[in-house]
């Protein structure tokens, strides 16, 4: 009996450690497509602002060949966009920092720009213009 709970203790307690229940991995299911859903709330008289930055991250998309979002533009309410963008391989693809078709797209974007310290500028002053967001993982049947 102490083998026993000398062998499962350590394994309890590195699942214990290691699992995120913040951010749960919903099971794969073939019948489903899945998405990533982000709301984006930009600080006052900003927005004009974020669709020309868009437009150049939706360029390096085109550019590298990657999935572009869709992107619905709000007219009242708490958030200004909407984007919705498929997940190829389902919720696996949210697993690490990037994706294939992401570092596909930052080296487009790299490019594009000229470098990737300009890239980065782009990125942040994006960020910077962003009061709130709120992105979720979905699932729609095939």
């Amino acid at each position: 009996m102490k083998k026993f709970f000398t062998l499962i203790a350590p394994l309890f307690i590195s699942a214990v450690l290691c699992a995120h229940p913040e951010a749960p991995t919903p099971p794969v299911n073939t019948d489903v497509m899945w998405h990533t859903i982000t709301v984006v709330d930009y600080k006052p008289g900003t927005v004009d602002e974020a669709k020309v930055i868009i437009e150049k991250f939706e360029t390096a998309s085109e550019t590298a060949g990657t999935t572009l979002p869709v992107i619905y533009w709000f007219e009242a309410g708490k958030y200004d966009v909407v984007f919705t963008l498929k997940l190829k391989d389902g919720p696996a693809a949210l697993k690490g920092k990037w994706s294939p078709d992401g570092n596909t797209w930052w080296n487009a974007l790299v490019a594009q720009e000229g470098s990737e310290e300009a890239a980065l500028q782009l990125q942040a002053t994006y960020n910077e213009l962003i009061a709130s967001s709120v992105t979720s993982v979905a699932r729609i049947a095939k």
